[in-house]
């Protein structure tokens, strides 16, 4: 009976070995890595900028048309993100080096309306597809956001002209040959990603012109709230 129970023991033994064995023979689990989309996040300093004040930083003519898109636009559809202010992280690049900003947007709808008169039941149209300019708001709300950025970013700088059919969308300075102004584009979606997009294709085109002695590249994306204003030219 004694042998009997010390063979029963050795082979507990042997089993608890071969199970040690095993667990050192075995692939070691590789350590699940946190979201790789999550970037380290970046400092940025807030810029607090009233719509309404583009009246002043830009003549009235060249920022009307572009105030109810921006209203439309803007808020997006969720109820979360569609309170002020309207935060778009953006990034200023000039000479190759990176400010990052952090625009907080808003306006007070009576004083739009003093200037706009009709301007909220406009945007409200936009938004449920009842205006004919509906396929054009991704655009106008650019070009209102653009105005935005050459007032914050380009202080003391006006707009004289919008152009037709060729860069830049948003002229700084007509002088024939020696054009200056913003390129200005926006997507509805897609973030940072999409506006990067755009800048691999409109960069090359810009650098190539050589009637434009100053050009600014100005990306907006309304969802992710996303925005670039890099200096391209010189």
């Amino acid at each position: 009976m004694l042998a009997f129970m010390g063979a029963k023991k050795t082979t507990k033994k042997k089993t608890v070995a071969k199970k040690a064995a095993k667990r050192k023979a075995a692939p070691k689990k590789k350590a699940t890595p946190k979201k790789a989309a999550k970037k380290k996040a970046v400092k940025r300093s807030t810029v607090v900028y009233a719509l309404e004040q583009l009246f002043t930083d830009q003549d009235n003519d060249f920022v009307i048309d572009c105030i109810a898109p921006v209203l439309a636009w803007v808020p997006g559809k969720s109820k979360a993100k569609s309170r002020q202010p309207f935060k778009f992280p953006v990034d200023h690049v000039v000479g190759g080096k990176t400010t990052h900003l952090r625009l907080a947007l808003t306006w007070d709808m009576t004083a739009l309306a003093k200037r706009v008169p009709g301007v909220e039941d406009h945007a409200r149209r936009l938004r449920e597809r009842t205006s004919a300019q509906r396929e054009h708001v991704t655009e106008l709300a650019t070009y209102g956001l653009s105005l935005v950025a050459i007032s914050v970013l380009l202080p003391g700088r006006r707009v004289v002209g919008y152009m037709q059919g060729a860069a830049p969308d948003i002229l700084l300075d007509v002088t024939p040959k020696q054009l200056r102004g913003v390129e200005a584009a926006g997507r509805s979606r897609g973030g940072e990603n999409a506006l990067l997009a755009i800048r691999t294709d409109k960069v090359p085109g810009l650098l190539g012109r050589s009637d434009i002695t100053e050009v600014h590249l100005s990306l907006w994306c309304a969802s992710a709230r996303h925005g670039i204003m890099e200096q391209v030219k010189p």
